[in-house]
């Protein structure tokens, strides 16, 4: 998430009072996003810079779940990481919950195969039902998938 940031406008305006600006924004990892515009005379540069803060953290959070959704899906519990910089282990568990409703085929057997490596307070967590409940969704459903997970692994050589 972004940690810091700095504002920077030109001092020279433009025959009609706009200036430029560039705003440098550096996240938790030391990653900088740098922004510059047009800035229109009386523009409150500070407020437009703040603003964006929220945005490039929405984003990010947003990119690292997708991508995180993406991963799982396809590699199920082989997945090489899910990484946790912009985004919390709740956000990802209550996203993948979301997309695995609609997910067919052999993302759903993914996923399945990798939510089978949750415990069932986990898995509780994140489908909002109770331990027994995960306990009967991991025997009906994930289960099942992480076998045909493997079986599929094997019959095209990935182990």
């Amino acid at each position: 998430m972004i940690v810091s940031s700095v504002l920077d406008a030109d001092e020279h305006a433009q025959a009609d009072g706009r200036t430029w600006v560039r705003e440098t924004h550096t996240d938790h990892l030391g990653l900088e996003y740098v922004y510059s515009y047009l800035a229109a005379a009386g523009t409150d540069t500070n407020a437009v810079m703040a603003a964006r803060v929220a945005t490039i953290d929405g984003y990010l959070t947003r990119n690292e779940i997708r991508t995180n959704i993406e991963s799982v899906s396809r590699y199920g519990s082989l997945v090489p990481s899910v990484t946790l910089d912009y985004s919390t282990a709740t956000q990802n568990a209550s996203a993948l919950r979301e997309a695995y409703k609609t997910m067919v085929q052999a993302e759903a057997v993914m996923v399945g195969d990798y939510l089978n490596t949750l415990t069932n307070a986990q898995i509780a967590n994140a489908f909002g039902i109770t331990t027994g409940q995960a306990a009967t969704l991991r025997t009906n459903k994930l289960a099942p998938a992480a076998a045909l997970a493997a079986s599929l692994r094997a019959e095209t050589g990935v182990a």
